[in-house]
């Protein structure tokens, strides 16, 4: 998790540097790295891994300016790469750099040019999918960047353009078709803007209840769809609990809380409902969520912020990012 941090530190400078370093001297970087990269013996045998470099895409010299250049990086990033050459597929060092920048400069990109993110994610997915029994280690890597939510690049809309262009170059036969399809349906529900789908879940006492029907002080709802059993949830809850900005504004009625257990164990949920919170809303929902894959649950917590009207604000955010968005001081 260090290292990984570490590489969203410099990717964020390589987002704003990386395009205006190729322009002014990409020749002389270029040259430098075409002399390091792998090559193979006569006999036709791959370099060691760790002599292995990224290959970046060489940037035509009509290009001039930054947002052309990055434009023409996205759509070509894997352009050079050889997804046949075991080398680069087997150094973790190669498939890092590779994949984060290209998520970097991915998630960077406006709107108006989401073209040439699709055509890099087309040409990352025709490789992985097109020599798959050498390329399963990067495939794995890809989904764990973009849909693990404690990785510090988990971005869902590059993981459904992923997604897309996955099932594009899949047999429609392939086993994976239905997997993809339905992740795709998943990720699409609750997206910020939107309003959250409704569910049913029941209090301590059995009273039975609603996501439209529970009531909301203040302004905002923070649900959060959790496990005592799991630790990293308890880590999580239990710095919620301490939390004294979240505690004030549940206690003034600016905001409420509703926590769901959402993972079918009665016994487990009683057991634990000592510990938690007596101005919070507590339930359990008899595995209604999941059963009806309403809401994408794959770590707990799960947290949303909805405004009172139950409208999505952030989906599945860590709770650092909730407590800025309802300004709490740190």
């Amino acid at each position: 998790m260090i290292t990984l941090k570490l590489e969203v530190k410099m990717n964020r400078w390589i987002t704003g540097i990386l395009v205006c370093g190729l322009l002014s001297c990409g020749q002389a970087a270029r040259k430098a790295e075409e002399g390091t990269k792998t090559e193979t013996n006569t006999a036709g045998s791959p370099a060691r891994p760790e002599q292995a470099v990224f290959p970046m895409p060489e940037i035509p010299g009509m290009i001039a300016s930054e947002e052309e250049a990055r434009n023409y990086l996205v759509a070509h990033f894997w352009d050079a790469f050889d997804f046949k050459d075991t080398a680069l597929l087997r150094s973790r060092p190669v498939r890092m750099q590779g994949l984060s920048r290209f998520v970097a400069l991915s998630a960077s990109m406006p709107a108006e040019q989401k073209e040439a993110v699709d055509k890099g994610f087309g040409v990352l997915c025709k490789g992985i999918t097109e020599n798959r029994t050498l390329t399963d280690s990067l495939k794995y890597y890809v989904e764990e960047y973009l849909y693990n939510p404690n990785s510090p690049y988990y971005n869902e809309e590059l993981y459904g353009v992923y997604l897309k262009c996955m099932m594009e170059n899949l047999p429609a036969s392939d086993p994976l078709m239905e997997t993809y399809r339905f992740r795709r349906q998943l990720i699409g529900r609750n997206c910020p803007d939107s309003k959250a789908e409704d569910f049913t879940y029941y209090l301590p006492d059995g009273t039975r209840k609603s996501l439209y029907s529970t009531p909301v002080k203040g302004d905002y709802l923070i649900l959060v769809f959790y496990d005592p059993e799991c630790h990293s949830c308890h880590d999580i809850m239990r710095g919620m609990f301490a939390d004294r900005s979240l505690a004030e504004a549940v206690a003034d009625g600016k905001v409420t809380v509703l926590a769901v257990y959402a993972e079918g164990d009665t016994e487990v949920w009683k057991k634990y409902l000592n510990g938690m919170p007596g101005n919070w809303v507590i339930g359990e929902d008899k595995m209604a969520v999941k059963d009806r894959a309403i809401y994408d649950l794959k770590a707990m917590p799960t947290i949303y912020l909805l405004d009172k009207n139950k409208k999505v604000l952030l989906k599945d955010a860590p709770y650092a990012r909730i407590r800025e968005a309802l300004s709490f001081q740190p």
